[in-house]
């Protein structure tokens, strides 16, 4: 058997809160496997992250009258003990919140940007005027344009289970401070998704035959629908807390977009050129 060298990661806990018993069985079941791929004589790199950016972080430490920063500190200091107590051994832990994410994320933004996949786009968002920024779907509800239940968040219907944009909903309000939002305009980055050469790059990757036959059908769905790829917005206005994007003041990183490679992780054993195979796991 020919030794293969391993990059095993588990879905990152969001900051804003403890574990729970959903994270400590994801990372059992990853420690498990890795232990096994190990025993077998395979090189494994099991590695993991705070998901520490985000509104939610930042409101929930406004509302503590601590900062964001304070706040995934407290939540970091906490793991070990419930990771060690549960003998799950992974080999980095680590947080979005780091000078080698910010340095990386940017790097990876001016790179795309050269490239000529990042785009400007205006775009039009609800604002609460109270709070003083624009509110992202889960902070606004109002009546379902469809059925008119009231109370139902800016995305979808929780009682017809329609979905919609948070602009179609009647009567809508800010959950922050129950102010009616008002829609503004403002420019946003987007990663060109829909780019040929992001397309056909997925294509080859996906229909080459090493993703399961269910999941390789669902991605030409996807990929060759009447739609095709819409464009990823990767941007969010101040106040926000999160990684700046350059030459962008007020700008930054959606919390997803700079969540999307590990921070802090071995890098050499897997740049370009070398090989190696990426397990993510995540329930």
């Amino acid at each position: 058997m020919t030794p293969r060298r391993l990059f095993v990661t588990t879905a990152l806990p969001y900051a804003n809160g403890h574990f729970h018993i959903g994270h400590i069985m994801e990372y059992i079941q990853a420690d498990i496997w890795v232990r096994f791929q190990r025993m077998r004589g395979h090189e494994v790199h099991f590695v993991c992250a705070d998901d520490a950016h985000g509104a939610p972080i930042m409101l929930k430490a406004e509302s503590e009258g601590i900062t964001p920063e304070a706040l995934v500190g407290r939540i970091a200091a906490e793991r070990p003990r419930y990771l060690d107590g549960f003998h799950i051994s992974f080999d980095n832990w680590h947080s979005t919140h780091s000078a080698e994410n910010v340095a990386l994320s940017q790097d990876i933004y001016r790179k795309l940007k050269s490239a000529g996949l990042i785009a400007e786009k205006t775009i039009e968002q609800f604002f609460d005027p109270v709070k003083g920024m624009f509110l992202p779907d889960r902070y606004i509800k109002g009546e379902c344009p469809k059925c008119g239940a009231k109370d139902q968040y800016g995305d979808s219907c929780e009682s017809c289970g329609a979905v919609y944009a948070p602009t179609e909903l009647r009567n809508p309000y800010s959950t922050l401070s129950g102010a009616t939002p008002v829609l503004r305009q403002s420019e946003h980055f987007f990663f060109r998704l829909s780019d040929p050469r992001c397309v056909e790059f997925l294509r080859q990757w996906t229909q080459d035959g090493k993703l399961q036959p269910e999941v390789a059908n669902k991605t030409r769905e996807w990929l060759e629908g009447d739609q095709g790829l819409g464009d990823w917005d990767i941007s969010r206005d101040e106040p926000y807390f999160g990684i700046p994007i350059p030459d962008a003041p007020g700008k930054y990183f959606y919390v997803a977009r700079c969540a999307s490679r590990l921070p802090g992780q071995p890098e050499e054993p897997f740049r370009q050129g070398t090989s190696g195979r990426v397990d993510h796991t995540g329930l």
